[in-house]
């Protein structure tokens, strides 16, 4: 950058964190009423803020809320769906409790209903069982072409075990 563009008069304004980010027009993003009753009481905590982190995290927060819509909780019918709080056996022994929320709402056992488990997991119910290629793994023949991808696939008596490839079984749905 030339100098004849910089200023050693004012100070440069620091970086923060996740851009403020506004949904498209007329896109919305699904969130579950508990969420937004956070995010709610965020904006509060954060409305008399002074520095300029706490003003850019006010700004994230109300650009989240005007671009969410709430989705009331999931009828309790064992089908996994968005909102739905699946409890997940693993073939290698070890038990999961995963919650599918929105993106903005991701975190510890909150995953993202975008993300490829979530994808698998979408309108199974108790007692299926599936086999899920994790992301990015190694062990991932580069012909499959969507290696990111999940692949569902209902199990029919026995499974060979695959590199990359973990099966489980749901074993409830709330």
């Amino acid at each position: 950058m030339s100098k004849a563009f910089t200023s050693e008069e004012t100070p440069d304004e620091p970086v923060l964190g996740r851009p403020v980010q506004r949904a498209a027009r007329g896109q919305e993003r699904p969130m579950t009423p508990e969420g937004y009753k956070a995010l709610v009481a965020e904006r509060a905590r954060l409305l008399g803020g002074r520095t300029h982190e706490e003003k850019h995290k006010l700004a994230v927060v109300a650009a989240t809320l005007e671009s969410v819509r709430v989705v009331e909780p999931p009828p309790k019918d064992g089908t996994v769906r968005f909102g739905s709080t699946v409890h997940l056996a693993w073939d290698d022994g070890r038990a999961q409790v995963v919650r599918l929320v929105g993106v903005d709402e991701a975190g510890g056992q909150n995953i993202s209903v975008e993300s490829p488990l979530a994808r698998t997991l979408l309108e199974l119910e108790e007692g299926d069982e599936f086999e899920f290629r994790r992301p990015g793994s190694a062990a991932v023949p580069a012909q499959l072409g969507q290696a990111a991808e999940a692949k569902r696939t209902m199990r029919r008596g026995g499974v060979t075990q695959t590199p990359g490839v973990a099966s489980a079984r749901l074993v409830r749905v709330e």
